[in-house]
């Protein structure tokens, strides 16, 4: 049982892509917020000056270091409730777990390891984006009970060619098929998320592919300043959305596992 996040999450990179759905990963995202959390028992938290209405927010601090801001209210550091979440799930069906309480589980797993990674290594923006990716990724996918790709073939006269793609869920013939970017931000480049829909409607047809993009969280910290704002920018996606492609849901502060009875918690 690794006591270093890091050392899990790289258990957790190594395993991952072999089999998404899997058991493993489940076990070891919750090793990841185990050991995060007994991390950020070390560290002081910092009430952070909020410009967002309706929300607190807080920051650790470790040293000279400061993390990013955290929800007040989602984040609890209670890694035995993640158990009682994959046990909730087991059968695939919907949980019989308050959607508030889901929601503060799946928040504080991936903004405990985001703060551990805050507080210990310089600029790392990767690893926290590549971790949330395999939290959502795999919640999909086990509750989707299929493997996602992540390269889908082209149909090319010359040759074969493969694009390369986010997650996409295909739920087999005359059935839904979801193209699922996942990002931290929208600060990370978020017209993509529209250009490969793009592409993805051109080579296989519009409406082939349903768009269902989740970001994490649309806010800012200023570190000098402590205040955390808001930086959504919903007229330039709706720019996206008429010009580029038509996603089908842009999920920010809500993420709906997309089936009939499905499992939804805040990630804002």
């Amino acid at each position: 049982m690794p006591s270093d996040p890091l050392e899990a999450y790289e258990d957790l990179q190594d395993v991952f892509s072999k089999d998404v759905k899997g058991e493993a990963n489940q076990n070891l995202i919750g090793e990841v917020y185990r050991a995060s959390c007994q991390f950020l028992a070390k560290a002081d938290s910092q009430p952070l000056k909020s410009l967002v209405s309706g929300k607190e927010y807080i920051a650790f601090k470790f040293g000279k270091r400061l993390s990013r801001a955290v929800n007040k209210q989602l984040f609890a550091a209670e890694p035995k409730e993640w158990g009682v979440f994959c046990k909730a799930i087991a059968s695939k069906r919907e949980p019989g777990m308050e959607s508030e309480r889901i929601t503060r589980i799946i928040y504080s797993v991936a903004a405990s390891f985001f703060c551990f990674i805050d507080l210990t290594k310089d600029g790392d923006q990767k690893t926290p984006g590549t971790f949330f990716e395999y939290l959502i990724g795999h919640l999909f996918a086990w509750r989707l009970d299929v493997n996602p790709k992540t390269r889908l073939p082209v149909l090319n006269l010359d040759m074969e060619a493969t694009l390369p793609t986010d997650f996409v869920f295909d739920l087999g013939p005359n059935r839904a098929k979801f193209h699922l970017p996942i990002k931290v931000s929208t600060r990370e480049r978020v017209i993509q998320v529209w250009a490969h829909q793009r592409v993805l409607d051109g080579v296989y047809g519009t409406g082939r592919f349903l768009g269902t993009p989740v970001i994490l969280t649309e806010t800012k910290t200023d570190k000098k300043k402590r205040e955390v704002i808001e930086i959504c920018l919903p007229d330039q996606w709706r720019i996206y959305q008429m010009h580029i492609a038509q996603l089908k849901r842009i999920t920010t502060s809500t993420c709906r596992l997309p089936t009939r009875g499905s499992m939804t918690f805040s990630l804002r």
